[in-house]
């Protein structure tokens, strides 16, 4: 300001300045708001563009089996509101064998709207407008939660809640991306990433003489497997059916198989796809222990109260993924880690089995596309 004494302008730009630190200290907040909610609508009508889009995708594929365009789509609007209420927790007792039974009710809900959409459909083809569903109603979900936070920050004015929808933004746009993306895959009935593991044991399966006419069905619901031989040991390589978009009850087929052939099973082994974390290889394979299931608890929770009541290990084998890879087409770099991971298996039943033992080997996965 000294310097600039004696320049006829230094006043002007001194009020200017202060004039600057005092509006923005004013109206800053409500400035970087007002900026929060503009790049919040951006993402919402990308949110509504995928939405729409996947819905028209939907209607299209379902008006191909029976009925018109005009009965599908008044239905499907209908059936977008479809929800689930899980059951109570304040008493835990039971809770997982409520939950089970209200996802089959639920499920039987989902089967019993796509036939009547679907008349001239099969059954494979009926799994995959379940699925083609499920992914449209995720994405308008995704679209309305955000809507509803955005016009209910608008209205009161909540600069935390404005603020914590825009930092949630970029990763709820991946996650709605990564749906729309595989809507074609599902509605056209293309292998995805998630079905790893059924790939897998199938291959496996195969790779020791099975077929699919010695595959042998409902073990558990939508649920099969093949017994082979392996260097002396009996494996029952176990995975959803197929090839419609299905993930069946793996967990219930596991124990299911231990009841069945308890004392002679030394050895569980899961095989599934897995969240890889940023910076890690797509495909890239990882082994560890548990049930590597990604269910809401009663699947995961049949297959450790198998092992444990038999006292045998349970294993996981994974291949690394993210959310657009595992339900999008599957990508060749996860097709190529499926020799790894099947190396990797005969490598456990080698080292941590002795011959004349049987060994539970379970893919968990969506087998859309995938056949027997």
């Amino acid at each position: 300001m000294q310097l600039g004494a004696d320049n006829e302008f230094s006043w002007i730009i001194n009020i200017a300045f202060f004039a600057f630190i005092m509006i923005f200290s004013l109206y800053g907040a409500k400035f970087q708001i007002w900026q929060y909610l503009k790049q919040i609508e951006i993402g919402l009508h990308e949110m509504k563009r995928m939405f729409v889009e996947s819905r028209q995708t939907a209607i299209e594929t379902f008006k191909e089996y029976g009925l018109s365009e005009e009965v599908v789509a008044k239905e499907l609007d209908q059936f977008m509101d479809y929800f689930t209420i899980m059951p109570v927790d304040l008493d835990p007792a039971g809770i997982l064998k409520r939950l089970d039974h209200l996802l089959d009710v639920r499920r039987d809900r989902f089967q019993e709207f796509v036939a009547e959409l679907a008349p001239e459909s099969g059954e494979s083809m009926n799994q995959n407008l379940e699925n083609t569903l499920e992914v449209t109603q995720v994405l308008g979900l995704i679209y309305r939660v955000v809507r509803h936070f955005y016009i209910l920050g608008k209205k009161t004015g909540s600069q935390i809640m404005i603020m914590q929808i825009h930092m949630q933004m970029p990763d709820l746009l991946r996650l709605a991306k990564a749906y729309f993306d595989a809507i074609g895959a599902f509605s056209e009935g293309k292998p995805i990433g998630d079905g790893v593991g059924p790939l897998v044991i199938t291959k496996f399966a195969r790779e020791y003489g099975a077929t699919p006419e010695s595959y042998n069905h409902e073990i558990s619901r939508e649920v099969g497997y093949y017994m082979v031989e392996v260097e002396g040991r009996t494996v029952y390589a176990l995975r959803a059916t197929g090839p419609g978009g299905t993930v069946g009850k793996p967990g219930f087929g596991v124990k299911n198989l231990m009841e069945k052939y308890g004392n002679k099973i030394s050895r569980i082994i899961t095989v599934d796809a897995a969240l890889k974390f940023e910076g890690e290889t797509l495909g890239r394979v990882a082994e560890g222990t548990g049930a590597a299931i990604g269910d809401p608890g009663p699947e995961k929770h049949a297959m450790e109260q198998a092992a444990t009541e038999y006292g045998i290990g349970i294993e996981a084998i994974v291949v690394k993924e993210d959310e657009a890879a595992a339900v999008g087409i599957m990508d060749k770099k996860i097709l190529d880690a499926v020799p790894e991971v099947i190396e990797r298996i005969k490598t456990v039943i080698q080292k941590r089995t002795k011959p004349g033992e049987s060994i539970i080997l379970a893919g968990i996965g969506n087998t859309i596309g995938i056949g027997l």
